[in-house]
């Protein structure tokens, strides 16, 4: 299949935004830029430097900014339309700028995409609902826009996150615009930074609304208070319950930023912070069916036959995270083709020509694969530590 050539199609996007907007058809306009946004967001996805990928990011954030004012009758002027849509705020520096861009994520997840976690998907899914959905006449409904995931690490939070921001889906199609944000490299980074930054992270997904912002590691910011910590910690944490609080969006309906934050270790998280969100959910090590779906999506949906029945790889990979069964199935797959491919190492060696006109041989998995396999990975978590994030979910219901 030939690659897509995203700049074409940004570019027959913005011709057909620009006529209809001359024309003085906004609502067509809108649409195209919307269109010329998504394309540009995927054109990002192809860069090969990082400053192109924020650059293009941010040209996709303007797009979407024109379609907003477009349909919201806040361009008076055509002659001067690309100033005044302009997403840029007074006082934000295009360095500030340019390191929000780079933390969208052109994210393909969806709910189908993650094996098991029903009942934390269906929690998601109500939150969203009762934050999104009309309420009943005389009746008015908080909206919910504050989301902690918890549990050990790798049991698919980041995967959750990235799913939820596809299925906030705008009439035109398009799904929310989504910040992954590893707090730990914002704080080593930018440290001097950093609270300027969550501001105009924050401001920045406000204009882009609808948007999901994923605070990943979120302990490395939130921890109980202590008079070790520095004055910038102090005024990025004050910075960021700002935020959370949403003073910003407070009376403006048409305005949806969710925060998602996730952390491994929630009982270290100070409880000033805890009590911003509205929604604490679990999301476990998968049990022996989310296994079985796990595997299935890492092996049968990616084409690999196995000869070994699913039921038995989820026995055999009891107290797995998300994460580790990817693992184990890479490693098997792994065996096989070098068991395959043995001549492979001397095509490479011949240069990358022959290495692009090489098929790759494969045959079913075997049990002596998956047993391989198995001994490579230790589970991370022990029983002993998943019963740890039980108590805790426990205590919060107290």
């Amino acid at each position: 299949m030939a690659d897509i050539n995203y700049q074409d199609l940004i570019k027959q996007s913005l011709e057909r935004a620009r006529g209809a907007r001359d024309k003085g058809d906004k609502g067509v306009a809108a649409k195209y830029y919307e269109q010329a946004a998504e394309f540009m967001l995927k054109f990002a996805g192809q860069s090969v430097s990082r400053e192109s990928e924020e650059w293009r990011k941010s040209r996709a954030l303007e797009y979407r900014d024109i379609a907003k004012k477009l349909r919201d009758g806040e361009v008076s002027d055509p002659a001067k339309f690309e100033t005044e849509a302009s997403p840029a705020r007074k006082g934000a520096s295009s360095e500030l700028q340019q390191v929000v861009s780079g933390l969208i994520y052109n994210a393909p997840t969806t709910w189908d995409d993650i094996g098991g976690l029903d009942e934390t998907k269906r929690e998601i899914k109500l939150t969203l609902g009762m934050s999104l959905a009309q309420p009943p006449e005389g009746v008015r409904i908080t909206p919910w826009t504050k989301i902690l995931l918890f549990g050990p690490p790798g049991t698919g939070k980041t995967l959750l996150a990235a799913a939820t921001s596809n299925a906030i889906r705008t009439q035109e199609g398009r799904g929310s615009v989504f910040f992954n944000v590893k707090i730990s490299n914002i704080l080593s980074k930018y440290f001097g930074e950093s609270s300027k930054i969550v501001s105009e992270l924050y401001g920045t997904a406000r204009d882009a609304s609808p948007s999901v912002i994923f605070l990943d590691e979120f302990e490395s910011i939130s921890q109980k208070r202590d008079n070790a910590d520095t004055g910038a910690e102090r005024r990025i944490l004050s910075t960021l319950l700002s935020e959370l609080d949403g003073l910003d969006t407070k009376g403006k309906l048409d305005l949806f930023v969710l925060t998602v934050a996730a952390t491994n270790r929630p009982w270290d998280l100070d409880d000033a912070v805890l009590s911003r969100f509205e929604k604490m959910i679990l999301v476990p090590l998968p049990d022996a069916t989310a296994r079985e779906q796990i595997l299935h999506i890492h092996l049968g949906k990616r084409g690999y036959d196995s000869e070994v029945h699913y039921r038995k790889l989820a026995d055999m990979t009891d107290g797995f995270s998300g994460r580790e069964l990817e693992r184990f199935c890479k490693q098997a797959i792994k065996g096989m083709i070098q068991e395959m491919n043995k001549d492979l190492p001397a095509v490479v060696d011949r240069g990358l020509e022959h290495a692009r006109q090489y098929r790759i041989r494969v045959r079913a998995l075997k049990a002596a694969d998956f047993d391989a396999a198995r001994k490579m990975i230790t589970p991370l978590t022990t029983p002993k530590e998943m019963q740890e994030y039980i108590r805790w979910e426990r205590e919060l219901e107290v």
